[in-house]
């Protein structure tokens, strides 16, 4: 059975982020792996993603660029925000104290099915309302990193 993995914008982000070499190949090798798990988004993450490479990157992507990146990642399964996500993550956001977009990232991965969330926030935590939390660096092969 293939494992959900739900990919927030923070991990996105790093496919495109030359300053952080491991976390950029980490990003692209979970990109590339479809064979291995179903990969989840939202639409929330989609859009900060665009924003965040055009406009907070040190050297921002052009926006046809990031554009491409969104359509690209749209082959991604893509959780639509609606009502009841939202009523869900205030919820979550107040019992969890987690910022609004992070309890989104939650409830958009519990909805879909996600076991894990690769990202590069909720610092210190390592399971949220039973989903596993994954940085991108402890994602690397060692023998990748061996590589680089």
């Amino acid at each position: 059975m293939l494992k959900r993995v739900f990919v927030d914008d923070s991990a996105l982000c790093k496919l495109f982020d030359d300053n952080f070499p491991i976390e950029q190949a980490a990003a692209r090798n979970l990109i590339g792996n479809v064979e291995n798990f179903t990969l989840v988004t939202s639409a929330l993450s989609l859009a900060t993603f665009f924003e965040e490479v055009t406009t907070r990157f040190s050297r921002s992507l052009q926006p046809v660029t990031a554009k491409q990146a969104v359509n690209d990642l749209t082959e991604l399964t893509v959780v639509q925000l609606d009502s009841d996500l939202v009523v869900a993550a205030t919820e979550t956001q107040t019992s969890l104290d987690l910022s609004i977009s992070e309890a989104i990232t939650v409830e958009a991965a519990l909805t879909t099915g996600c076991n894990f969330i690769v990202t590069e926030v909720f610092e210190q935590k390592e399971d949220i309302k039973g989903l596993q939390i994954e940085r991108l660096k402890n994602m690397i092969i060692p023998e990748e990193s061996a590589n680089d």
